[in-house]
């Protein structure tokens, strides 16, 4: 039987799946139908210290510690995509003993993620990211968006979680397990300066989960376990 891959994307805290599957097959004396019941495969986005909060000033840390939760019956490899709105921003200097000082306008995504250590990249021209351990940054990113004026609007970064494991080989996130750790505990909002149009305005992180499952991902006894090789069959 040529088995059809399962796959799931979900959206913010919200999650979708698919699939159902029949099976026959035909003999010379006669016809007999074998019917199968399809495995599910859902997902779901879990922050358990996320709080709404309107207010954000430069340098303010506010709890988001996104994981995954495999809520169905079908073991899974998962990803997490998360898209920080960017744009050329006048930034100050995080550290003394210059803090304050300008540092020009740079090209920058607004949110920095901090890790459980409270570690973040304080390189404020950098789009680079820090995350837990246990995720794995996919190549090509983090990827620039533009808008139509061709400015960079936002950055996207894919991550694949790994656990324990070691480099890219990705783990298995079995049925009603949530993944060990957050991709990030906190974000830091950007010490940019003031009257740049960004007061009043609403600036949204938006974070997707994907998942596909762990078996027959090449074949009717083999599967895949390498982050890139296994995305693919996400993103075909």
């Amino acid at each position: 039987m040529n088995k059809k891959k399962l796959r799931v994307f979900a959206a913010s805290l919200g999650a979708v799946a698919v699939i159902a599957g029949i099976s026959a097959y035909f003999t010379s004396e006669d016809t007999v139908t074998n019917a199968f019941v399809a495995s599910t495969l859902k997902i779901q986005i879990v922050e358990e210290k996320w709080i709404p909060d309107k207010i954000i000033v430069p340098e303010k840390i506010v709890d988001k510690d996104p994981k995954i939760k495999n809520i169905d019956e079908t073991s899974a490899y998962v990803f997490m995509e998360v898209t920080v709105p960017a744009g050329d921003y006048e930034v100050e200097n995080n550290n003394a003993p210059n803090k304050g000082n300008s540092l020009g306008v740079k090209t920058i995504p607004l949110f920095k993620f901090v890790n459980k250590s409270g570690e973040y990249n304080t390189d404020v021209g950098s789009s680079a990211q820090t995350v837990n351990s246990g995720w794995y940054l996919m190549e090509g990113y983090p990827k620039e968006n533009k808008n139509s004026s061709g400015k960079v609007s936002s950055y996207s970064y894919l991550y694949a979680y790994t656990g324990s494991n070691e480099e890219s080989k990705m783990a298995v996130l079995d049925p009603n397990e949530l993944t060990n750790t957050a991709l990030f505990d906190k974000v830091i909002f950007a010490n940019v300066r003031e009257g740049q149009k960004l007061e009043g305005s609403t600036q949204s992180i938006n974070i997707k989960a994907y998942a596909v499952q762990t078996a027959y991902l090449e074949s009717p006894t083999l599967t895949k376990d390498q982050a890139e090789d296994v995305w693919e069959f996400i993103s075909k």
